[in-house]
């Protein structure tokens, strides 16, 4: 797409230069003044832009009139363009004198920095996205940059061949021409007036304006001279990277639609008359998110800010900010990692159950990331995100960097439970957490989330039926049917690996004697690495795969102490699509996620909270509407149970305490409820000791649910007592109402000024790392933009410059997302 000559002599990108100005190689006048270094440096006026001058005409004499001698043909060489950029005015308002000050008849200065690049020969016969890419190049911009501006500013004047020669200092109060290139037509008819011309004096600079731009130099301090830049994709059509010809106003309605529906959704409903690529709408949906939210790149630096403000109107929050420095710039801070926990969200978890459900996914925007989150369950299952986090990668140490500000921040009154991804990182960090003698929860258990467990099985045992039998042996709360469901899984997987196995070899025999292959070279697919555990033992059937699995960890049978409440993890696990806050926030900018997550957290808890006290002053309602249904339903089976016997277990009765048990008769089988009550001291000595009733039951279900059987109910109900009594007090009603009690107050918008009043002390700069820079992700890379890619990368490896970034970088999320 682009045919450029190096930039620098060393084969590198060149530095920013001082504010000073380059000259046209083609122009004749020697300097006056030497250039220096430096803001204030005051080189030969005919520098302060690229410019042509004219010859002084030869004097009319008899020898002049002679017979002349054939002109050589003059080699043309490439235009040597100053680039300017950083001026502080609004970019329609900058002017050529904003960025070349004219001093005196001696020198001028230059206000704003610059870089030199070398255009090509014809640069009249490049277009607007060759100009950009031009630029992208010279400044080492992000591929998928579209805040791009760009300027252009010449002065000319023809003169007669008879007059005079002019000063050097005459061209410096020659008015400039500016024009702005939002087309090709602007930039073809900028470009033609370079072309040189007899008797014309010329001088002319271009000014560029993007959020990268402004810290050029300061970005590429923190980046290795190998570091390789990636390729722009440059989409069929593009008539400019920087602009949009798609304007939908619901690019930005629903997050969760995908590039590939929305296209599907546009082409459908007869919005534009061409066929829409999924590409074309990410790009345009990129576009349509900074010009609501801010750019990319401004975010990094819009985020902590944002934070700080919603602390301070909101106090009792969390946030820290992890950042690296920049040599010599100690106003500018490479952001890392970003945590939140705001104050309403952690105190409402502390009415919920003890329960932190730990979720992560990739960022698709133009930088990666991943964002982690701690999600609790009201009693209704509704989900509260109590923590995020953005961190640069998904590593044991952002996740443990992660978990200790979560520790830090959340405080319960009972034991904490995590559960979380069955991922090797996760599993490390979680473990280096709790065995921390520095832990400060008094006591905390670890799970296994079922689904993303589930995700592992199917990868072993590639069959659908065999894995909603795994979720119903994890779910199962009775151990002897836990052991006949999984004696049943062993027999069908080992059924199934086996006949994998010997088709498998089968067609692996086949294609060996079709290709005139030895038999013995086949290879029997269960040898392969995916069929093997972590030990490289070979799996044969479930007992196999699951074997150095704890089975605490993954079932519910063997949940020791109830720590889950039965949450298995289903509830979350697509709580990025689902939930009503973080659904489709991961393709936003970092200060759009933290902005939409607040807004949406107001609203949610204003609905919530007004549902909660509507079900609140309802005589009719006893508990929540998900508690009750499920009450309701096992009241019609207690029902169903008959032949109460009751007795004393006499040894424990002490000091008034009682312990009661009953037998209950089903249908099929008899179990046994066990209600006790005993005293226990409240913390607070003046209030005394309180009596504590609780209830089990052989089934298992009250000690691992927290809430009462059919069978505890059903004697409930033969005794004349509450099954409110026997019921954990985070399903009750005021449970319900205290957690989505909290009111927030809303930030000011004004965190994405320069330097608002209550960040002028000791506030940084914070900008990305140009080594997460994502291009276009390739699974909306049509099959021409797929060749584009494949040719640039061609090129550059015949240039002899090593490739290690591709232009068109997968993002590490699915291709669900956008």
């Amino acid at each position: 797409m682009e045919t450029l000559a190096e930039l620098g002599s060393d084969g590198r990108y060149p530095a920013p230069t001082s504010p000073t100005a380059m000259e046209d190689p083609r122009a004749n006048a020697a300097a006056v003044v030497p250039t220096l270094a430096g803001t204030d440096a005051l080189p030969d006026q005919d520098t302060a832009a690229g410019a042509r001058k004219r010859k002084a005409p030869a004097p009319a004499t008899a020898t002049a009139k002679a017979a002349r001698k054939p002109r050589e043909r003059q080699v043309e060489e490439p235009i040597q363009m100053p680039v300017y950029y950083g001026c502080r005015k609004e970019f329609f308002s900058v002017d050529g004198d904003d960025l070349v000050e004219d001093c005196s008849y001696l020198y001028a200065k230059n206000k704003c920095a610059h870089i030199v690049g070398e255009l090509p020969l014809q640069p009249q016969s490049m277009s607007l996205v060759d100009l950009q890419l031009w630029i992208f190049k010279l400044f080492r911009l992000h591929p998928e940059t579209q805040d791009l501006k760009i300027k252009g500013f010449l002065k000319q004047r023809t003169t007669d061949l008879y007059d005079e020669e002019e000063p050097d200092w005459y061209m410096e109060y020659w008015p400039w021409d500016s024009s702005g290139f939002y087309s090709d037509k602007y930039w073809s008819s900028f470009a033609k007036k370079l072309k040189r011309k007899r008797n014309v004096t010329q001088k002319f600079m271009l000014y560029v304006q993007s959020s990268e731009i402004k810290h050029y130099e300061i970005l590429l301090k923190p980046v290795n001279d190998d570091h390789s830049q990636l390729l722009t994709v440059v989409l069929p059509g593009t008539e400019s990277l920087t602009s949009s010809q798609f304007g939908f106003r619901g690019l930005l309605n629903d997050l969760t639609m995908t590039a590939k529906e929305i296209a599907a959704y546009l082409t459908l409903t007869g919005h534009y008359d061409k066929q829409i690529s999924p590409a074309e709408v990410w790009r345009a949906r990129q576009i349509a998110m900074e010009r609501d939210y801010g750019t990319f790149y401004d975010s990094h630096n819009f985020a902590p800010r944002l934070l700080k403000e919603i602390a301070r109107k909101n106090p009792g929050g969390f946030v820290d900010i992890k950042d690296a420095e920049v040599a010599g710039c100690k106003d500018f801070r490479v952001l890392q990692h970003m945590f939140w926990a705001f104050a309403q969200c952690l105190q409402a978890f502390r009415t919920c159950r003890p329960v932190l459900c730990i979720k992560g996914k990739a960022l698709c925007g133009k930088y990666q990331g991943v964002l982690l989150t701690a999600v609790a369950l009201d009693a209704n299952d509704s989900s509260i995100p109590v923590a995020c986090a953005i961190v640069e990668a998904d590593t044991k140490e952002s996740w443990l960097w992660f978990l200790r500000n979560l520790e830090r921040a959340v405080v319960h009154q009972s034991h904490i439970c995590i559960i979380h991804d069955y991922k090797r990182e996760l599993i490390d960090a979680v473990e280096d957490l709790l065995s921390s003698r520095q832990r400060l929860w008094r006591r905390a258990e670890s799970r296994w989330c079922m689904e993303d467990l589930a995700e592992n099985f199917f990868a072993y045992f590639g069959d659908q039926n065999l894995v909603m039998m795994f979720k119903k042996l994890c779910q199962q709360n009775r151990r002897h049917k836990f052991s006949k469901i999984w004696k049943e899984l062993d027999e069908l997987t080992s059924k199934y690996m086996a006949e994998k196995e010997h088709g498998g070899s089968a067609k692996m025999q086949q294609e060996s004697v079709e290709h005139d292959v030895p038999e013995l070279e086949a290879e029997n697919p269960c040898n392969q690495p995916d069929h093997v555990d972590e030990n490289n033992r070979k799996i044969t059937k479930f007992s196999d795969w699951i074997h150095l699995k704890p089975k605490e960890k993954w079932s519910l049978a063997y949940d020791s102490d109830g720590a889950r409440y039965g949450i298995m993890g289903s509830d979350i696990a697509d709580v990025y699509k689902n939930d009503p806050v973080l659904k489709g926030i991961t393709c936003l900018p970092l200060s759009a996620i933290v902005e939409v997550t607040f807004l949406r957290l107001v609203e949610y808890f204003e609905n919530a909270s007004a549902a909660a006290n509507k079900a609140m002053g309802n005589p009719s309602i006893s508990f929540p509407e998900l508690v009750q249904v499920d009450m309701n339903s096992k009241m019609q089976k207690a029902e169903m149970h008959n032949h109460f016997q009751k007795y004393t277990d006499d040894e424990n009765v002490v000091g008034g305490e009682e312990n009661w048990k009953f037998t209950v008769k089903g249908r099929k089988r008899e179990v046994t409820v066990h209600l006790k009550s005993e005293n226990t001291l409240s913390m607070n000595r003046s209030e005394g000791s309180t009596i504590q009733k609780t209830a089990t039951c052989t089934c298992n279900k009250p000690q691992l649910l927290h809430k009462p059987c059919s069978h505890v109910i059903a004697i409930c109900c033969e005794v004349g007592v509450s099954t409110a009594t026997y019921m954990s007090p985070y399903y009750c009603l005021p449970s319900l109402v205290c957690t989505w009690k909290p009111k927030f107050n809303k930030f000011s918008h004004d965190y994405r000024d320069v330097a608002p009043v209550y960040f002028r002390d000791n506030i940084p700069t914070w900008i990305p790392d140009k080594r997460l820079e994502c291009g276009l992700p390739v699974y909306l890379s049509s099959d021409c933009v797929q060749t584009v890619v494949e040719e640039e990368q061609q090129s550059s490896i015949e240039d002899g410059s090593a490739v290690q970034n591709q232009g068109t970088k997968t993002h590490s999320e699915e291709a669900s997302q956008i």
